[in-house]
């Protein structure tokens, strides 16, 4: 009877630990699919900060010298009122996939999409240092105005645009002030500054398919 008891308690631990370690793996696929699909949602760099711990989710900010991008396509505010939704988001796709392609292979923190256009720095969270970082950020330009030119032939054959697609694009080096921006319900990691601004004024003189780059930048490259 002794014995029958000890095997009895031993199986009902046996099925507990079973249990708790197919919960635990349970939870674990859970939040791994969570990360999954946030990781959409957030710069590879950010997305990896924070899941390692070495980035609080909360208010607060920094001042560094990053290396500031801004682009747009031309004249594509135009050439999207005459196109279907669905036309519309398969070419918007396609194009910030192309982009963010090459802005990731130079080690660009994808700051956010806006409609056509794309904010893009180096330096934080991670940087190479400030000269390599403003090369980097020439050198990824330069990559993703040939990928254009590249590209050229595409638009027509499998959307059917009329208009070749060209991208505008203006870089400064500054000090600027990134980090965590919002409310404590909804934070945006983003940088801002006077620095930003002036990058944002140099793509928007840009000539289509050509690169302006501050001076601050044309001497650290």
């Amino acid at each position: 009877i002794s014995l029958t008891k000890e095997l009895t308690k031993l199986k009902l631990k046996s099925e507990i630990g079973a249990a708790t370690s197919k919960q635990l793996s349970q939870q674990k696929l859970k939040l791994e699919t969570i990360s999954k699909k946030l990781s959409r949602y957030l710069s590879p760099q950010i997305h990896k900060q924070i899941f390692s711990g070495n980035e609080a989710a909360e208010i607060k900010s920094k001042r560094k010298k990053l290396t500031i991008f801004f682009s747009d396509i031309v004249g594509f505010t135009s050439i999207s009122d005459q196109l279907e939704s669905e036309e519309l988001t398969n070419i918007l796709n396609f194009y910030l996939n192309e982009m963010s392609k090459i802005a990731l292979k130079f080690g660009g923190t994808i700051d956010k999409y806006i409609g056509d256009g794309l904010m893009i720095f180096f330096g934080d969270p991670d940087t190479s240092g400030i000269d390599q970082d403003a090369k980097n950020c020439v050198q990824m330009a330069v990559e993703m105005q040939n990928r254009m030119t590249e590209l050229q032939d595409y638009w027509g054959k499998n959307f059917g645009l009329k208009q070749t697609l060209k991208i505008r694009i203006g870089i400064n080096t500054g000090y600027c002030t990134v980090g965590n921006f919002g409310s404590e319900d909804r934070l945006d990691y983003t940088a801002m500054g006077a620095q930003v601004n002036l990058a944002s004024r140099l793509e928007g003189i840009s000539e289509p398919g050509s690169i302006i780059i501050s001076e601050e930048t044309y001497m650290l490259v």
